[in-house]
């Protein structure tokens, strides 16, 4: 069993790309739902395995402006991956499940963002994300489920890697 742990160790390691870093950033957004529009923060770290994959994990928060104005919490764990790159700009697909928490309601979307990036430096990126396509599962009370298709506005990422 030492020896099968030892060799899965030495595989993974010598898996990881050279480039592989840590990065952190964080995703500002506006979106409208069907009674109203939610200003949303969410400060965010994650890896990057190589010029393809990377995992992360946002935590933040919104303001919804509306009738019945509030605010949730989000927990936004994410993978993403790289489609095209030309060194600058990178067409990118992230993999979500986010979880919205307020004091009625639990809201999970599960889908794709797909986003433009732009590399100003080797350190500092921007990205811009095009909506959220998926499905949208929550509940207004416990006994109360419900399901449906998402698109979500548009989120802006500002990413520094190490």
């Amino acid at each position: 069993m030492r020896k099968f742990v030892l060799m899965m160790l030495v595989l993974a390691s010598m898996s990881v790309n050279v480039k592989a870093q840590w990065f952190v950033g964080g995703t500002g957004g506006i979106g409208y739902f069907g009674n109203g529009f939610a200003l949303e923060a969410v400060p965010q770290a994650g890896y990057e395995f190589n010029q393809r994959w990377a995992v992360g994990l946002g935590l933040g928060g919104a303001i919804t402006i509306n009738e019945g104005a509030g605010g949730y919490a989000v927990i936004d764990p994410f993978v993403r991956f790289n489609c095209w790159n030309n060194g600058k700009f990178f067409v990118d697909v992230h993999a979500e499940a986010d979880m919205r928490l307020n004091s009625d309601e639990l809201v999970s979307n599960v889908g794709f963002v797909p986003s433009i990036r732009y590399a100003f430096s080797d350190h500092w990126q921007a990205a811009l994300g095009v909506g959220l396509v998926g499905v949208r599962i929550g509940s207004v009370d416990s006994m109360d489920p419900y399901f449906g298709f998402t698109a979500r506005g548009l989120t802006l990422n500002v990413i520094y890697k190490f």
